[in-house]
């Protein structure tokens, strides 16, 4: 592990973790060209042009997942998934505290649960393939909250896996960039806070990338 630090400076861990979060904004080029191919705004796409988007978007995501999965496990030896380790019964109470009341929240805010307003909204058809890009979109987001706490840690030579370095970096970066992307305060400041939260239950999870994505799965699509 030593050797390991080593090659995987601080500097490279918040490249990668940046790196990740850009990649949710390459959707934006996409809709850009197919702004252009389509001659119309996302808003007046129908179904087949959606979910045509939708498919892109996920293959341009996956694939730079991959990447980054790869080039950290494999170049690196960075233990990236950390699937031996098992979360506290504390950890995951307070994990689903957070996440029960961030689903209330959101619940308040968007007026129902989001897959049964999409449900209604999409069709089944446009419904399915909508969650599968939102699970490829948690992907990326965990992946920046994993790296920037990582390289956070080694800076600070704070070890304490009790504070939530990537989930503040999420929130001060993806999180507070909805305030210019969704033109809705209130969306904004509840994005910001589920950005913490993807960090917080990456702690609770005991660094677990598999039980830290789970919770931010649910979280995205409920």
């Amino acid at each position: 592990m030593a050797d390991t630090k080593k090659k995987l400076r601080p500097s490279m861990l918040f490249l990668t973790g940046a790196v990740s979060l850009l990649g949710l904004y390459l959707e934006y080029a996409l809709l850009a060209a197919e702004r252009f191919i389509f001659d119309k705004s996302y808003n007046e796409f129908t179904i087949t042009e959606s979910v045509t988007h939708w498919i892109v978007t996920c293959v341009v995501w996956g694939f730079l997942g991959l990447i980054i999965f790869y080039v950290a496990s494999r170049v690196y030896g960075f233990d990236l998934t950390k699937k031996d380790r098992r979360p506290t019964v504390r950890g995951l109470v307070v994990a689903l505290l957070l996440l029960s009341s961030s689903v209330g929240v959101k619940y308040l805010l968007l007026g129902g649960w989001q897959m049964t307003l999409d449900f209604k909204q999409q069709g089944w058809f446009q419904f399915i393939f909508l969650n599968v890009y939102r699970l490829f979109e948690a992907v990326l987001l965990v992946f920046a909250a994993v790296f920037f706490q990582e390289a956070c840690q080694r800076v600070t030579k704070i070890e304490n896996e009790h504070i939530p370095w990537g989930g503040a970096l999420l929130a001060l970066t993806w999180g507070l960039l909805h305030f210019l992307t969704s033109g809705d305060i209130i969306m904004a400041i509840f994005y910001t806070a589920l950005a913490f939260f993807i960090g917080c239950a990456h702690l609770a999870a005991k660094k677990n990338l598999y039980i830290s994505y789970l919770f931010a799965a649910v979280l995205i699509l409920l």
